[in-house]
């Protein structure tokens, strides 16, 4: 009896214990994510290649869009997503430009849009990151990864010599990656012109809503600077 008595004390005590851990996640304080938009004039999407074994050639889209969600106190919460016009690629050289945007290669008349939406984001170090997600160009979407590295999250660094970036919240990050461009239909001068495209991204964020700097809700404002993981000096 005195067993039984103390099994079912065990299995009320265990019931009870449930409760109080499911009130406290209930109750628990959650992140919002921080919604950021490009600063166009500061942000740069090139691409390369190599041009015969002689030498890599670059180009870069010149019109693009997207937003970025994003809390420095939880990075791994954030996601982005980014439009391109395909029309806006632009290399310096009249004659690349046209065969590029022609239906050998981007047929931008036919697909005008390029995207990247992020389907997850995981931290490597105290700088860095990865951010997996969906690339799709001529309508066919493949799986990319970019490699990150968060420069900056704070105050805008002209704030104390510009009143104009007085209370201005930025955030600045570098990314790269590998593609293969046959993966997306673009095979046309294969092997001359390599299959190897590296993309380098370099993005300037401005904070949306300025009244909310990457706190927890529920909780009083502070500097996101007061809060971050990462060292928000630029590099």
């Amino acid at each position: 009896m005195a067993c039984l008595l103390q099994g079912r004390a065990l299995r009320c005590s265990g019931q009870a214990l449930g409760l109080i851990v499911l009130v406290l996640l209930l109750l628990s304080p959650s992140v919002q994510a921080d919604t950021w938009e490009f600063d166009k004039q500061n942000t740069s999407i090139r691409f390369t290649w190599d041009h015969l074994g002689l030498s890599r050639q670059s180009g870069r889209f010149l019109d693009f869009d997207g937003r970025l969600h994003f809390s420095p106190t939880d990075p791994e919460g954030g996601s982005v997503d980014v439009v391109i016009k395909a029309a806006s690629l632009w290399t310096g050289v009249k004659e690349y430009d046209d065969n590029l945007k022609s239906d050998s290669f981007f047929n931008v008349d036919r697909y005008p849009i390029i995207t990247f939406r992020s389907t997850w984001v995981r931290r490597t170090g105290e700088r860095t990151g990865e951010v997996d997600g969906e690339l799709t160009i001529m309508g066919i979407s493949k799986p990319v990864t970019l490699k990150v590295i968060w420069n900056y999250t704070g105050e805008h660094p002209f704030a104390n010599v510009n009143p104009t970036y007085k209370g201005k919240w930025v955030s600045g990050f570098s990314a790269t990656t590998k593609v293969k461009r046959s993966e997306w239909g673009l095979t046309r001068a294969l092997p001359l012109i390599s299959d190897d495209i590296w993309i380098t991204i370099e993005s300037e964020f401005l904070l949306k809503d300025e009244s909310r700097i990457g706190t927890p809700l529920g909780a009083p404002t502070a500097p996101i600077g007061s809060q971050s993981p990462f060292p928000l000096t630029p590099r």
